[in-house]
């Protein structure tokens, strides 16, 4: 996965210290800026903290004093805070739940530097966190606390958009951005990520806007399955940029939730030209490809005939940085003649 755009971001948004060696053309500058946002940043008072006010899905957050110690529940949020520039206030983060949920090299250096936190409630507050921000998922009693346990600790939360809305887009991406510039006083390295992110997906929008709809190849997403069932997407994120890059979402709007178990006729009556694999959690993709490769049933579709399979970490297509980068994969797979 190439992530050459994330890279340059990396350089706008971070400190010197966590640039390191890099050298490129301006780099000293815009290291040299980012190290003042960031003392600007720490040195904001409480008294000096103007309050901010977050509307979070159906929940209102205010903030009145600048978040110190961050607990990050997903691998998303935690390299959102480190692209701008905010990593010194990342307390914890959430152990990894498998290999493929790693940090983008260019920022492993910032993440370990930050404790894992194996996910409880008591974890939560033995960290001394002052907000947690996750996944809708993390905001339960059985994971990190539910909004009211947390609250009730004195404990901020901030659920990130995607899972809070009925169909994802890149644009909520932006929000929760947007939504860490205001908290943490950082608006302008915000806007300056948002803009590298939009720039990035403009220009794989603008690659294959000539590629007409009977051009565009129909696509199916694998997450994971199960005998003959197959649990797929109906909306989100992961369809959204499928769509940018040209392609069709052959199970779009097949089921009311955002994913969906469905059975192995459902992919054969689809005949994709293409088949995502989302390479996360137990399943490994060997094992996916095997039962692509393996049922008899499938053996006549085209993504299967042809071997058409574009494996992507899930972490790619989930609600960060990375979207651009996955967006442009994409569309490279499945438009090549529109990047040469």
């Amino acid at each position: 996965m190439k992530h050459k755009h994330l890279v340059r971001a990396a350089l706008l948004m971070m400190s010197a210290a966590v640039i390191g060696g890099c050298k490129a053309a301006g780099t000293e500058t815009a290291a040299s800026s980012e190290t003042n946002a960031q003392t600007e940043t720490a040195d904001v008072s409480d008294t000096a903290y103007t309050p901010v006010t977050i509307q979070n899905g159906d929940r209102t957050v205010t903030f009145t004093k600048m978040p110190e110690k961050v607990l990050c529940a997903n691998l998303y949020a935690a390299e959102n805070m480190v692209m701008l520039g905010l990593g010194d206030r990342v307390a914890g983060r959430i152990a990894p739940a498998n290999p493929a949920e790693k940090p983008l090299p260019e920022l492993q250096a910032e993440f370990d530097k930050i404790p894992q936190i194996e996910k409880s409630h008591e974890n939560a507050v033995a960290l001394g966190a002052d907000l947690v921000i996750g996944q809708v998922s993390a905001f339960k009693e059985t994971a990190w606390g539910s909004y009211e346990q947390l609250e009730s600790k004195g404990i901020n939360c901030l659920t990130i958009t995607g899972t809070i809305v009925p169909d994802e887009t890149i644009e909520d991406v932006y929000t929760d951005i947007e939504n860490l510039g205001k908290i943490f006083k950082a608006e302008d390295r915000a806007q300056a990520l948002i803009d590298d992110i939009r720039s990035q997906i403009g220009e794989v929008t603008e690659a294959v806007s000539s590629v007409q709809k009977e051009e565009r190849p129909r696509v199916f997403v694998l997450d994971t399955f199960k005998g003959n069932e197959i649990y797929t997407t109906s909306k989100g994120l992961e369809s959204n940029l499928i769509e940018l890059a040209g392609g069709i979402n052959c199970t779009r709007n097949m089921d009311e939730a955002r994913w969906f178990n469905t059975s192995v006729e459902t992919l054969v009556e689809a005949d994709p030209d293409w088949i995502i694999i989302n390479d996360y959690g137990a399943q490994t993709v060997e094992e996916k490809k095997e039962f692509l490769d393996s049922n008899p049933a499938l053996s006549e579709v085209t993504a299967v005939k042809n071997k058409n399979y574009l494996v992507i970490p899930l972490v790619e297509v989930m609600q960060d940085v990375r979207a651009a980068s996955a967006c442009r994969t994409f569309a490279e797979t499945f438009h090549p003649e529109c990047f040469r």
